[in-house]
């Protein structure tokens, strides 16, 4: 039920999806080669299933061996978290000297985060270094072992403007005030080290100029190196493993000698984690043994949390393999009141196989949980066939079912459905009116311009989030919020 999490902490966490599929682009515009290394680091699906992973840096680059922490912040800051008396979740644990750290700006936009165009990044070693001169924030929680924000000192300009000179002690830029105005900005460095050179360009709440680091890491000197992932299955460290792991279904020039080598370290592996990856990316080039370790963990009697990964490592394979075991989780009484259903309907809705057919059993499972996955599941790319099924749904006696064909209906809300509701709405069943009327009014009213079914569905047009500015989810949000204040 980790859909039920608070909205705040939902808000953070797509803050920094957003912020690592940005940095990804961005990446990728250089000559990068960058996937996820951090299972989930670029979505916002919340499980309350806690995989027990290792810990990794959120993007690898298949081709160079780069890997990143990516930090998304609303208000741009040289910041990690740190609990400094848990080795395992201190700021830099798990991280090497030449990972890279990436510093994101994320905006709240009207329809989500917006990130900005470009990170900022450090070295690992450059934080470290400097380590000596960030201070540490309050505990998040009360909690004993609690998370704190471990911040370096920088300057980050609140305007857009452009460097005028640089010495030991100042930083002195011209800032671009609104409508054509300038204003000089002096920057007291303090022992920070500058960014930039006079003459260069910045952007307000997205640059950093200067800051306790000696320098920004250079990335391009990465794309001169050569990862061999190869060479990485045979490293002693496990978080070097799963790296290779991962990048080896992305070497298309490694391909004929992965398969070998990945069921090889199968046979050996003894960090379950790293031998679960093993078999995923090795099923992924057709391996039947990778196949059959990931049957195995998935029906055995082992970790809870390593069969909830091999839920989520089926819905990337995306194979006839994959979506033949995510049918049989989804079916299964052994799962029942178990999160792993949830996953898997899921996984075979548009986050992965898109084999809508397979989740429409399940819009009104008696497991309300399963059903809503199973009903927001679907993408607005639902073909045809399913769509009229779910229209037929809305005309038999089956009200659960019909109210659960009308919500999935309403979130499709493409030209389609529209088209297939106006058909049915010929027989006059109430939930297929109800249902047209549900969708943006934008879309119906001009459908519908003159005729007779108009009138019918008008009044309920009136509610739809087009023509009602209560409508809205963060509206009704707000006001169950409200209303819940009555003592």
């Amino acid at each position: 039920m980790g859909f039920k999490t608070d909205s705040s902490f939902l808000r953070f966490l797509s803050m920094g999806a957003i912020g690592v599929r940005q940095t990804m682009k961005q990446l990728s515009g250089m000559g990068f080669k960058p996937i996820e290394l951090e299972r989930y680091c670029a979505s916002n699906k919340l499980w309350t299933t806690k995989v027990k992973r290792l810990r990794l840096p959120d993007v690898l680059c298949v081709k160079t061996g780069l890997r990143l922490e990516v930090r998304a912040k609303s208000d741009l800051k040289i910041r990690m978290s740190d609990a400094p008396n848990n080795p395992d979740r201190r700021w830099d644990s798990g991280l090497r000297d030449d990972d890279v750290a990436a510093f994101i700006a994320v905006a709240e936009g009207e329809g989500g985060p917006v990130p900005a165009d470009e990170a900022v990044f450090f070295s690992v070693s450059a934080l470290r270094a400097s380590v000596g001169q960030s201070q540490l924030g309050p505990p998040k929680s009360a909690s004993e072992g609690a998370e704190r924000d471990r911040t370096w000192p920088s300057t980050v300009p609140s305007c857009d403007g452009t460097v005028e000179s640089v010495s030991k002690e100042k930083l002195v830029v011209m800032m671009q005030v609104g409508e054509g105005a300038t204003r000089k900005q002096t920057y007291t460095l303090n022992g920070k080290h500058v960014y930039v050179q006079p003459g260069a360009q910045f952007k307000a709440e997205v640059s950093i100029l200067a800051g306790a680091p000696e320098k920004q890491a250079d990335l391009a000197a990465f794309l001169n190196k050569n990862y061999d992932p190869l060479a990485g299955l045979q490293e002693a460290n496990a978080v070097d493993r799963y790296a290779a792991v991962k990048s080896l279904p992305y070497r298309d020039d490694l391909r004929a000698r992965a398969v070998p080598a990945l069921e090889a370290l199968l046979n050996n592996e003894q960090e379950e984690r790293v031998a679960l990856e093993a078999a995923g990316a090795s099923a992924v080039l057709g391996s039947a043994l990778g196949q059959d370790r990931i049957t195995k963990i998935l029906w055995g009697d082992g970790r809870e949390d390593l069969r909830m990964e091999s839920v989520l490592i089926l819905t990337e394979l995306a194979s006839p393999f994959a979506r033949d075991e995510l049918v049989r989780v989804a079916g299964d009484k052994k799962f029942a009141g178990n999160e792993i259903r949830q996953a898997a309907v899921w996984g075979l809705g548009k986050a992965g196989l898109k084999a809508y057919d397979q989740i429409l059993p399940y819009i009104a499972d008696e497991d309300e949980n399963v059903a809503l996955h199973a009903i927001v599941a679907f993408g607005v790319d639902t073909p045809d066939v399913v769509i009229v099924r779910l229209v037929d749904e809305l005309t038999k006696n089956d009200q659960r079912r019909a109210a659960a064909a009308s919500e999935t209906l309403r979130l499709i809300g493409n030209e389609t459905v529209l088209k297939f509701l106006i058909e049915a709405a010929a027989g006059g069943h109430d939930w297929v009116l109800a249902t047209l009327g549900r969708l943006p009014a934008a879309l119906v009213r001009p459908a519908l311009t003159g005729s007779d079914l108009l009138k019918k569905v008008a009044p309920l047009l009136l509610l739809s989030e087009g023509s009602n500015w209560l409508a809205p989810e963060d509206r009704l949000m707000d006001i169950g919020f409200l209303v819940k204040q009555n003592l």
